[in-house]
């Protein structure tokens, strides 16, 4: 099980055009390639360089799933997890795999600082995860496995320091 499939990485328009930039592909060969539809109008050179350009992009995809459940399996979470019972899974391995596939490719400052900042946020948040700090969301396995309190809030302050009684005496 994947926390993302390609055709979520592949959705839309943009999305489509950013991996067929990537792979150096025509865009109508990448989108037929994924929705299964006839590519006969390219030829094998370029059939074959679509297909590599998708195993690619699936060696990556796995690639993002083992950094996903390497920090949940440190939390001991039971895996694999669902990404359809925590989406946010996917967001996280989305934007692990459009790190590496863009790691080494030529991106404006602009393009690289947001595919990094979504990388670091994305690990960052599963690190989170992994300590105890931030929950998956709804029906979280080990999000119930609050303190003895119950997760109540406690507030906690030093001692009085001037009172009636120690202040009489002045």
């Amino acid at each position: 099980m994947s926390y993302l499939t390609i055709e979520q990485l592949a959705d839309g328009p943009e999305a489509r055009k950013e991996l067929a930039e990537l792979y150096a592909l025509d865009v109508a060969l990448l989108s037929a390639t994924l929705d299964g539809e006839d590519r006969s109008a390219w030829d094998a050179d370029e059939q074959a360089a679509a297909d590599e350009a998708i195993a690619s992009i699936e060696r990556f995809i796995a690639q993002a799933d083992g950094e996903v459940e390497s920090r949940l399996a440190q939390r001991g979470y039971p895996l694999p997890m669902s990404a359809t019972q925590f989406p946010v899974l996917a967001v996280w391995a989305r934007a692990i795999v459009r790190y590496h596939l863009n790691r080494n490719r030529d991106r404006t400052d602009e393009e690289r600082g947001r595919i990094e900042r979504d990388y670091r946020d994305a690990l960052r948040a599963l690190d989170y995860v992994a300590q105890g700090k931030l929950s998956l969301g709804a029906g979280d396995p080990l999000a119930s496995a609050n303190p003895a309190d119950g997760g109540a809030v406690r507030i906690a302050s030093n001692p009085r320091m001037f009172t009636r009684k120690g202040l009489g005496a002045l």
